[in-house]
């Protein structure tokens, strides 16, 4: 532990300090100490910040590392109509568009060309989408680019290629990865509390 974090301890809360002692010492802490970590405010707080900047250090240093990416957004029309994007729009209108695979694997080639090792694969949800869209998209990638890394499709999509596919979302998901999906993006998944999600 650091010096810094030990002066601090002395003068925060001391409940907030005995769950801090007990993740520094690599004990697992319970969802009512995470959630009293969590409320935290002044000092309490910035100690939270530094043990756990602590524990990152600990596991991986201070090596940081990215990835080229290119996003590839393959279609703004959307059914969902979520009160706070502003991405989508509905296939009436003039700015919608829908890229073809074709030029979907291009964008792709494009960007391994320039260096990217992964493409993020991601849309709306169009109407009348036919189920085997996504798997198609990642075979045609793979079959031009097998070494690219595919980060595709949000927790959202999955559940609407499962529903257009008529299969379960465990099903959906093992066709994607035979498709040559490697990863899939948190989008979509951001807002945890499901009362917020129904009302938005």
């Amino acid at each position: 532990m650091t010096k810094n974090i030990e002066a601090l301890f002395k003068n925060a809360d001391p409940a907030v300090t005995e769950i801090l002692n007990r993740a520094l010492s690599e004990k697992e802490i319970s969802s009512e100490e995470a959630l009293t970590l969590f409320k935290t405010t002044g000092i309490d707080f910035h100690l939270v910040g530094m043990v756990a900047d602590e524990l990152r250090k600990r596991r991986v240093g201070d090596v940081v590392s990215y990835v080229v990416n290119r996003n590839i957004n393959f279609t703004n029309v959307c059914i969902k109509q979520c009160g706070f994007c502003a991405f989508s729009r509905d296939f009436r209108e003039e700015e919608g568009y829908f890229l073809p695979t074709e030029e979907i694997v291009r964008r792709a080639k494009e960007a391994h060309q320039l260096g990217a090792t992964e493409v993020c694969i991601q849309a709306g949800l169009p109407p009348d989408m036919d189920g085997g869209l996504y798997a198609n998209i990642c075979r045609e990638i793979k079959k031009e680019i097998p070494d690219i890394h595919i980060h595709g499709f949000s927790p959202e999509e999955i559940l609407y290629g499962a529903s257009r596919s008529k299969t379960t979302i465990e099903d959906f998901l093992k066709r994607m990865k035979e498709a040559g999906v490697d990863t899939l993006p948190g989008t979509s998944a951001e807002i945890l509390d499901q009362k917020l999600r129904d009302k938005i």
